[in-house]
């Protein structure tokens, strides 16, 4: 582990403690992809912290926002091999909550304006699951958490939208705003327009509330992997992605723990967890399953797996993360086709079709539009909107 020197002039600006394990259960990590939005704040009603290692430095005090205290943070968190993270005290989560919240409606607002045609209902949608998603994230999990998440998920399929909707609104908006991306929310929208929408045989309103807590909480075991590897700018060595990797199992064994000690999550939701990482044809992990639950309960993947595993990757793509560049949505969902064998067919095709045909409805005249072969392959023909 790299060991991190503290400058004076931070010694003499900001509060340093130790910490102990007491000290370190009353601290919440900020995600990287929210602490973008400090940004846009003028003033900030309580502190953020630099922890490093054993140390807790008070980096940006509450009041006037200072820029430069945020690019210092921002800065550290790209080294790597570093054990450090960026945190709040537990006691300041409702006002993170509400700082967040508000900022992400405002950016949203904006976003509106820029792009009149886009859906509100899904941005609507999208912004309740962002919180219930950024609750998860936090880590934490109590039966008040799973009571939102619960309550999200029924809010989203009661409040079910046209799959082609939901597919072009999260794709733009990413597309146009990356800050306001939120990779499981994503997910949950995208998961639960292929279970009601997609499928040859759709499932029940139950089931696709399932899928999108499913969803909600898939990366949930990515709180149990080291920031240092989490937040690493770099690709992967061999080791460090074996690490990563198990943020399946972690994620398993954490939601089985919370259901054994009483917290209302269905098991499925656990088993999702576990496998949104395997694929098709045997070539994910950590088991290498392959294949569907209904040919092999031994070694077969869980349907509701192989829906959010391919909304997991779409999304996935489509988010700028420290280690790699955005993909537009046509460069995505080509890759995606490229690599079919990993996905179930019956779920991955009329997939495939929601997101060419949205994509092609609001092209330009100068895109490159998707044409999609009976037989799945996916190419690219110069024209207009207009001539598809």
């Amino acid at each position: 582990m790299r060991e991190v020197r503290i400058k004076e002039s931070t010694r003499k600006r900001c509060q340093i403690t130790q910490l102990d394990d007491v000290s370190r259960q009353r601290l919440l990590p900020v995600s990287l992809e929210l602490f973008h939005f400090l940004y846009q704040v003028e003033i900030l009603p309580f502190s953020v912290y630099c922890r490093i290692q054993d140390t807790l430095i008070e980096y940006v005090k509450a009041g006037p926002i200072v820029k430069e205290h945020l690019d210092d943070l921002w800065d550290l968190m790209r080294r790597p091999e570093t054990d450090s993270d960026i945190c709040i005290r537990k006691t300041d989560h409702a006002a993170f909550e509400q700082v967040i919240s508000t900022i992400r409606s405002t950016k949203l607002a904006a976003l509106i304006k820029q792009l009149p045609d886009l859906d509100q209902k899904t941005l609507d949608l999208f912004a309740q699951l962002s919180s219930a998603s950024q609750m998860i994230v936090a880590g934490g999990i109590d039966a008040e958490v799973a009571r939102q998440v619960k309550a999200s998920a029924a809010y989203l399929v009661s409040n079910a939208i046209d799959s082609d909707l939901i597919v072009n609104t999260l794709s733009r908006m990413i597309t146009c705003d990356p800050t306001l991306y939120d990779h499981s929310a994503t997910v949950a929208m995208l998961a639960s327009a292929i279970a009601m929408r997609l499928l040859p045989k759709k499932l029940s309103n139950k089931e696709a509330e399932l899928v999108a807590q499913s969803a909600l909480y898939h990366d949930v075991g990515k709180t149990c992997v080291p920031n240092e590897i989490l937040n690493k700018p770099g690709k992967f060595t061999p080791a460090e992605f074996e690490i990563m990797k198990t943020h399946t199992t972690h994620g398993h064994s954490e939601l089985m723990k919370l259901i054994e000690n009483g917290v209302v999550i269905d098991q499925i939701v656990a088993r999702v967890a576990l496998e949104h990482h395997e694929r098709w044809d045997g070539s994910g992990y950590p088991f290498k399953k392959i294949g569907a639950l209904e040919q092999s309960e031994e070694n077969g993947i869980h349907l509701f797996s192989r829906i959010v595993m391919i909304a997991d990757v779409y999304s996935a793509l489509l988010m700028k993360r420290v280690y790699k560049p955005a993909f537009e949505p046509q460069e995505a969902i080509t890759i995606m086709a490229k690599e079919a064998k990993g996905y179930d067919p019956e779920v991955f095709a009329p997939f495939l079709k929601c997101v060419v045909r949205s994509l092609n409805r609001t092209a330009s005249s100068s895109s490159r539009l998707l044409i999609l072969s009976k037989d799945g392959k996916l190419t690219e023909w110069q024209g207009t909107a207009k001539s598809a």
